[in-house]
């Protein structure tokens, strides 16, 4: 297998449409990296600028030290499976995963061997003499998959494969891919728009927007510490809180301050900072919720209940509070924080509070993290 570079990776379009600005990271040999982001943030176009689908307008490309620039995709010894499968289906499943070899003029024999070995793996043995109409989702995925192992490339490229799947199926190829990704000692790029996959499966994860890289890290650096307001939004669900405010000195110490809810919030900060407009995110888990109305110490917010959410062993509470992102509070309960709130109903008041030690501030203009 192989690392993969890439050093500030750009694509520009002929319509002066800026798809990639200068995407920077290294998924090293081994690793399962995931690229994530909205739909149109580039992650796709990425992944196609490795492969050699697109041509990469500035910037390089290193695969295992080789800059790839300018080879041909048959000369940068990727595999890269597709979301729509793109099997024959004219042929077996056993044609369609020996396709690639036949194409290099591989022995029959060793074919044979090869694609059987991948079924195996795969699970798919017994199917190697159907056509792809008679399979399921979940087998015509590992048919595309079986064809990119047979191939033994450097790198695997993933444009969101699963995404085609229902919801069960997707959970149970996501532990499947990781699986082989493991055994294989592969090297994989990952695209997904899924948060859920992104989390589950990458190594390391890279968080795209608007064509630009927002953060590369592993999945717990960054839920726990995400670089920017837009990460911290997008990773995590419910997604984090945000509040508008800005940073207040009194009484010796910094706070965080907002006019924008129902009343005065004004919450302590672990450490003191210069006064500056901020968004002050915490995550709905680490946001505790009570009933009743807030007391007069104005370190917590209260407001009415809109919507409670059952999921399984948790529970999320929507609480209406103009100065936060999107208009409301969310917090999670378990089952144990549950029972302490049994009773409560849409419309009733309850109040929120937000631990010192869970808070996360990010500059209100660029997003950027402060805290």
């Amino acid at each position: 297998m192989a690392e993969v570079q890439l050093q500030n990776l750009e694509k520009r379009y002929d319509n002066d449409a800026h798809a990639v600005r200068g995407v920077s990271f290294v998924a090293h040999d081994g690793e399962f990296v995931v690229l994530v982001g909205p739909s149109g943030c580039g992650k796709t176009t990425t992944l196609r600028m490795v492969a050699g689908l697109e041509e990469i307008t500035s910037g390089d490309l290193f695969i295992d030290g080789e800059r790839m620039n300018d080879r041909e995709p048959k000369d940068r010894d990727v595999a890269m499976v597709f979301q729509n499968y793109a099997l024959y289906p004219h042929m077996t499943v056993f044609e369609n995963m020996a396709f690639p070899l036949k194409m290099r003029k591989v022995p029959k024999p060793e074919i044979k061997r090869q694609v059987e070995e991948a079924a195996k793996l795969l699970g798919i043995d017994r199917h190697l003499n159907k056509k792809p109409k008679e399979l399921s989702g979940g087998e015509r995925q590992r048919v595309a998959v079986g064809r990119a192992i047979v191939r033994r490339p450097k790198v695997f490229l993933f444009d969101e494969p699963l995404s085609n799947l229902d919801a069960a199926l997707r959970t149970q190829m996501r532990a499947e891919l990781k699986r082989i990704q493991r055994r294989l000692g592969a090297t994989m790029l990952y695209v997904t728009h899924d948060q859920v996959e992104a989390m589950t499966m990458g190594d390391q994860i890279a968080v795209m927007n608007k064509g630009e890289l927002e953060q590369f890290g592993t999945p717990s650096e960054i839920y726990e510490r995400p670089g920017t307001a837009f990460v911290a939004r997008f990773l995590g669900s419910p997604a984090m809180n945000l509040l508008s405010g800005g940073v207040m000195n009194d009484d010796g110490g910094s706070y965080f301050v907002s006019h924008e809810g129902t009343g005065t919030l004004r919450i302590p900060l672990a450490k003191s900072m210069e006064p500056q407009n901020v968004e002050l995110g915490i995550r709905p888990e680490q946001t505790t919720i009570s009933l009743g109305s807030a007391s007069d110490k104005n370190e917590t917010a209260s407001g009415k209940l809109i919507l409670i959410e059952p999921i399984g062993s948790v529970t999320h509470y929507y609480i209406d509070w103009p100065g936060a992102a999107g208009g409301t509070l969310v917090a999670s309960a378990s089952q144990l924080q549950r029972d302490a709130l049994d009773g409560l109903k849409l419309g009733d008041s309850v109040t929120l509070g937000f631990p010192s030690d869970a808070l996360h501030l990010f500059e209100r203009e660029s997003g950027k993290r402060i805290v």
